[in-house]
């Protein structure tokens, strides 16, 4: 079955296209033929069809909280149990993630391991985030360190000084957490993706391309 298409036109200067698994995206300047749309479609026919697989393949690798699930955890893979039991909580072991609680629905799963990701949240991320503002001169300038799962985004920072932060990258390695608290934190140096803003990252962290790369190869697993 085709993907729908969906055209968006702008003042942008070029053609564009975005493969999500669900639709293609077009991003078309303002006055551009509608011939030369589906002629630039024709060209990278193959490319997009290729994108297409891989975002299909990434989307049935979400991660899935049901018994006997893989489960990527700090980089290892582990595998999710549930477990019955009177008090909600979650326990990590060397092989297994196991979920407890009196009510193993689905919706009731899910909320027992968002709050648990929460809770790692908000103990790790805001002292941590506030000690490199001060390590970096910027303490004052950082108004609040706030959390939630956004469709795309693992962090923003606004230039009211405001840090938030997906609460499922604690689901990732530490180094690449303290890297995504670098990033944020530098951009109340530079409110920008400026060669001197990347400047600024690495000297926090000298190997933020590698926590860069795994992010790229792995964040849709950790998704739910």
């Amino acid at each position: 079955m085709p993907l729908p298409c969906h055209l968006v036109r702008s003042k942008r200067k070029s053609l564009a296209v975005h493969v999500r698994h669900d639709r293609i995206e077009v991003r078309a300047p303002l006055r551009i033929a509608r011939r030369e749309i589906l002629q630039f479609l024709s060209r990278h026919q193959a490319w997009v069809c290729r994108k297409h697989q891989e975002k299909v393949k990434r989307a049935s690798e979400h991660l899935a909280l049901s018994d006997g699930s893989p489960i990527l955890y700090k980089a290892q893979n582990l595998t999710v149990r549930l477990r019955t039991a009177p008090r909600s909580e979650v326990i990590v072991s060397a092989t297994e993630l196991t979920i407890s609680g009196p009510d193993l629905a689905p919706e009731k799963v899910a909320a027992v391991f968002k709050g648990w990701l929460q809770q790692q949240a908000k103990a790790w991320l805001p002292g941590r985030t506030r000690a490199l503002a001060e390590h970096l001169g910027v303490g004052t300038k950082l108004t609040d360190v706030v959390f939630r799962k956004t469709k795309s985004k693992w962090g923003h920072c606004t230039a009211q000084g405001r840090i938030q932060y997906n609460w499922l990258i604690m689901l990732a390695p530490d180094g690449v957490i303290d890297y995504m608290i670098c990033h944020e934190v530098c951009h109340l140096l530079h409110m920008n993706h400026s060669p001197a803003y990347w400047q600024a990252v690495a000297r926090v962290c000298p190997d933020y391309k590698r926590y860069v790369g795994w992010l790229k190869q792995h964040e849709h697993r950790l998704w739910f």
